[in-house]
């Protein structure tokens, strides 16, 4: 009976979503009515009654639902129980359908925009949610009924089973699918070829939420893997961490190309060319994650029915869009004149670096792809090809994010350009020291003193922007310059936890203490516990430094009573300079094998993403 009622209110959206798309072609273009906002409402009201119908067969243990059944146990506890609705393909397109009819519902308050606008906008996005919607219905239903009665379930991947991956998807998800309202406000815009200065303040906006939400969701997972999945690192490169980085680029290059046109009132074909790529590589990245086609640990299905259908809503999305893309822009759009320097020149080459750089990393993700169906053999790119091809392409958009706080937005002038030097110089010279009193590491060197050059130039900018303008408005002249205090900082945990890292392999008994790296580790005991879906062993050890106690460690090993899975749990001590992470293995005669990381500085890239994102949200405040 649950089933029914959240798969009939699945329908009744669907169908409300044709008539607000056909309504379109039988009413007044330029005009919304009162009518066609309830539409929207109700087409909001019965997908979020069904998405909530699916939580609640989770939270009862309904297991006549094949999709609770697969993914629950009734053992599991409250919080897995909500979040298992989106830890699943057919949940998680459910949660995709919701949240795009957020999206509308939210738009239909903008006040700004012209009626004619908003209602084209309105007809593509519903029409992006009737392809989804139909994909849903006939390959990905929620709401499919067992022919069997099962007393239990299956119970949910246990690495799912975690605070960070229960927040994680719907985050990314709203960053993802906020890119499909940017792209039909673009083809509306371009349809009617009024993209003006509200129609920007818009788009700007929208971009900025989108992004800081893809940023969130991106680290939250980054944070996940490095805690919970035991290999001491934080981005492995994995061809999904790969399609969500991609969509996170072109996102960043539209708020950068949004800056310039604000300013300049150009760059407006650049602007949908980019608002059509952000969308495009959202739905191609979950085309590669649903239908199998890459081996990832992320990966939710190998249903090959499920990918083709995904490849035709791409094909059909984008194909449309680049159609009225070519056919719509206006050639007599005004040139930009670019300068030798000034920021408009910088962000138009920072587009440039950034564009490129996605694009290398959609080769590489997709390459193993083309190999494979041409040659039938199956290969693999990993790290060395991102690291050396992907970094080096981005590194001429650090060296213009360190100089653009210095650049004027009307001139070749460098304002107060001897303090940017000085900074600059005194910084480089800083980095080398710090390096060479270390191991010497070229690209160590590199990365301190642009995240160093970064960090200090812009705090050196905000200082002379409040000696100009002092508190009036002090965040619409620095959040960006917080942005990029961010990145800076996240350069420096990158630079340091990557090129500083220290690994080792040990084996220990009880009560047995060693000396690694200047520290002291002591395994003193083992400990097990029991929750209501697992056991766990705990290896608790003893930190000390000069021969002081300074904390307790305690990695453990799961063992997950319904899926019968052994999980890895990292005991990590986070301290001011770097982190401690212990990973305990397997034992032996009562020796156990033990891996111990040393990750310097690894909290700086955690607190250069909180920068980034709440840089993020201040920027829609002043927009």
């Amino acid at each position: 009976m649950i089933s029914l009622v959240g798969f009939a209110n699945l329908l009744f959206s669907f169908l409300i979503g044709l008539i607000i798309f056909f309504s379109y072609f039988f009413n007044n273009k330029n005009k919304i009515s009162r009518t066609y906002y309830n539409l929207v409402f109700f087409k909001f009201f019965f997908i979020i009654v069904s998405f909530l119908t699916l939580i609640y067969a989770y939270v009862v243990s309904d297991f006549s639902n094949q999709n609770v059944f697969e993914n629950s146990h009734s053992d599991k506890p409250i919080l897995y129980k909500i979040t298992g609705t989106w830890g699943n393909h057919e949940g998680s397109m459910l949660l995709w359908l919701l949240i795009m009819s957020s999206y509308t519902l939210f738009f239909t308050f903008n006040k700004n925009l012209k009626d004619n606008i908003k209602k084209l906008t309105i007809t593509f996005q519903t029409s992006l949610f009737l392809l989804f919607a139909v994909f849903v219905i006939f390959t990905s239903n929620p709401f499919l009924l067992n022919s069997i009665n099962f007393e239990e379930g299956m119970g949910l991947n246990p690495i799912l089973q975690d605070p960070a991956l229960a927040v994680h998807p719907p985050i990314l998800y709203i960053g993802y699918v906020g890119f499909s309202l940017i792209l039909s406000l673009a083809l509306a815009g371009l349809t009617f070829k009024q993209i003006d200065y509200e129609w920007m303040n818009t788009a700007k906006k929208l971009t900025l939420f989108c992004w800081s939400m893809l940023t969130g969701g991106i680290a939250l997972g980054s944070y996940w893997a490095y805690y919970e999945l035991g290999w001491g690192g934080w981005w492995f490169w994995d061809p999904v961490e790969n399609v969500s980085l991609m969509p996170w680029i072109a996102g960043l290059a539209l708020v950068h190309s949004l800056m310039i046109t604000k300013k300049e009132k150009l760059l407006i074909r650049w602007i949908v060319f980019l608002s059509i790529l952000c969308f495009s590589l959202s739905i191609f990245g979950t085309f590669l994650v649903r239908s199998g086609i890459l081996t990832s640990v992320h990966s939710f299905a190998t249903d090959s029915a499920r990918g083709i259908f995904i490849l035709i809503i791409f094909l059909v999305s984008t194909g449309f869009s680049f159609i009225l893309f070519i056919f719509k822009t206006d050639d007599s759009e005004e040139k930009l004149k670019l300068l030798f320097i000034n920021k408009s020149t910088a962000l138009v080459f920072n587009n440039i670096v950034m564009i490129i750089a996605c694009l290398t990393i959609l080769l590489g993700t997709i390459y193993p792809i083309v190999i494979e169906v041409i040659t039938n053999k199956r290969i693999s790119v990993g790290a060395p090809y991102f690291n050396s091809t992907a970094l080096p392409i981005l590194l001429p958009g650090f060296l213009l994010m360190s100089i653009a706080p210095a650049l004027s937005w009307q001139n070749n002038k460098l304002p107060k350009y001897k303090s940017y030097i000085f900074v600059f110089i005194a910084l480089s010279f800083l980095s080398f020291i710090i390096v060479y009193l270390n191991t010497f590491n070229v690209w160590g060197f590199i990365g301190i003193s642009l995240g160093l050059i970064i960090i200090f130039s812009s705090l050196l900018s905000v200082y002379f922007n409040y000696k100009k303008f002092g508190l009036r408005n002090f965040i619409s002249h620095n959040n960006a310059l917080l942005a990029h205090i961010g990145v800076g900082i996240l350069i420096l945990g990158i630079t340091t936890s990557s090129v500083y890292k220290s690994e080792f392999s040990e084996t220990f008994m009880i009560n047995e203490k060693k000396q690694i790296n200047n520290y002291s580790y002591t395994l003193l005991k083992l400990e097990t516990n029991q929750d209501s879906n697992f056991q766990e062993l705990v290896a608790v050890f003893s930190l000390y430094k000069d021969n002081k106690k300074i904390a307790e460690i305690k990695p453990s090993k799961r063992y997950y009573n319904v899926s019968k899975m052994i999980t890895t749990e990292a005991g990590i001590y986070h301290s001011w300079f770097q982190d401690f992470y212990v990973i305990i293995g397997n034992e032996k005669d009562k020796i156990w094998s033990v891996k111990i990381y040393q990750n310097p500085l690894v909290s700086l890239i955690w607190i250069g993403v909180i920068i980034m994102v709440l840089s993020g949200f201040l920027g829609i405040r002043k927009v």
